[in-house]
């Protein structure tokens, strides 16, 4: 039997917001100008700017959530180190879970999908190097795939676990995983998202491909000059339908597909066929045509490249509606969460397909000329439809599309 897959909570931590709450006001208001992060200077950089968290802050929320939920959830302790891994992502679990209304004994029959661009391996390598130390603990919390299984410790979950780090398609990965694990009936529930933190690294890389914009990012507008690096975490509660509606949760949208593809073109220039091929199989199995959808929320990232590859791709996928979806990206808002875009993003596409509205591309000054309608200053930001699309696209021609419905009539 093929089960009905759907979202029943959402957490998110991104830029100092911490919440849905202030999620949906950052995502209405639009995007303020990004700062210098504070885990490393950057000022030695060509761009020197970021959509970054204070870890401060973040850890702070963290102690007062577990403080709060332990006892009522049975989360086991966290250590200093598995915070300063996995803060993020438990911080939004366990908004999720609780927006979820999920108990310990449901959390126990649950398993855990997370993406990421490299987990704890940039985090405690080279401190661990330097202090001779080899521990089980360091070399768990090393891998990159720690941040899922100090969720499924903590948490007391049970079921599948797996971590996805396949460049900024990571969370599709791993919403796809969680979306096939229900489908079977491997578990009636899944934890999926991403947890990232920025990293000197990652901040080096992408200035020395000069794929970062000095000011600010400002997607699909004629004068862009890349992305701006974020970070943060987003978590998903998604469940077999019936086994929501059988403990009386509701459901805030539905999953209705979710396609992957390859380019197998060059590893960090994408080619347009394969995001093309990707939205149109989700469409397929979604059993839907492309006039269903009323909103595409963009993989976007404000560098030429992406930018008017993803155009391409939308036109020849809604080129032949008849009323084609307002486009927008988040990412001039929320900055690029690699591996983790794609789960805070899915909230995003979400948020706004419940709110009807979709976000604000305040950064987005001069937009380019394409045939969509994008959510800018003096345009309209309504979403006709019921239905939403997510796009995802990583360095190695990967791709991924991901299709969101409301619940029926009635069932909100």
């Amino acid at each position: 039997m093929s089960r009905s897959v759907v979202v029943t909570g959402m957490g998110v931590v991104s830029r100092d917001v911490i919440g849905i709450p202030a999620f949906c006001r950052l995502l209405s208001d639009g995007s303020p100008v990004p700062g210098r992060p504070t885990q490393f200077d950057s000022d030695r950089f060509r761009a020197k700017n970021a959509y970054a968290t204070d870890p401060d802050v973040t850890l702070a929320a963290l102690r007062r959530a577990l403080s709060r939920s332990s006892k009522r959830l049975g989360l086991t302790e966290m250590t200093e180190p598995e915070m300063n891994c996995a803060g993020y992502s438990m911080l939004a679990a366990i908004e999720a879970v609780e927006q979820a209304g999920l108990t310990s004994d449901i959390l126990s029959t649950a398993g855990c999908s997370i993406a990421t661009t490299s987990g704890g391996m940039m985090d405690r390598f080279t401190d661990a190097l330097e202090e001779g130390d080899h521990s089980v603990e360091f070399q768990e919390l090393v891998s990159p795939g720690s941040a899922a299984v100090v969720l499924q410790r903590v948490l007391g979950l049970h079921g599948p676990l797996s971590s996805f780090s396949c460049a900024c398609a990571s969370s599709i990965g791993a919403l796809s995983y969680a979306f096939m694990r229900i489908r079977n009936g491997d578990a009636p529930v899944m934890l999926v998202g991403g947890n990232d933190r920025i990293r000197e690294a990652d901040f080096a890389g992408f200035n020395a491909l000069r794929a970062m914009d000095r000011e600010r990012c400002r997607p699909f507008d004629v004068d862009r000059r890349g992305m701006i690096i974020g970070d943060g975490a987003a978590i998903l509660v998604v469940e077999d339908e019936e086994h929501a509606r059988a403990r009386g949760a509701q459901p805030l949208a539905k999953v209705s597909s979710i396609a992957l593809s390859t380019d197998s073109h060059h590893i960090t220039c994408p080619k347009p066929d394969g995001l093309t091929r990707a939205m149109g199989q989700a469409l397929e199995r979604a059993n839907l045509s492309a006039d269903a959808v009323g909103y595409v929320n963009c993989h976007g990232t404000g560098t030429q490249i992406n930018d008017e590859a993803e155009a391409i791709a939308l036109e020849a996928v809604f080129g032949g509606s008849v009323k084609r979806p307002i486009v927008s990206s988040t990412k001039g808002t929320t900055g690029h969460l690699l591996g983790s875009a794609g789960a805070i993003e899915a909230v995003a596409t979400i948020l706004a397909l419940r709110a009807g509205e979709a976000p604000q591309m305040t950064s987005t000054i001069n937009p380019e000329d394409i045939p969509f309608t994008m959510p800018v200053k003096g345009q309209d930001r309504t979403i006709r439809t019921n239905v939403a699309m997510s796009n995802s696209l990583g360095f190695g021609g990967l791709n991924g599309s991901v299709i969101f419905a409301l619940p029926e009539t009635g069932d909100i």
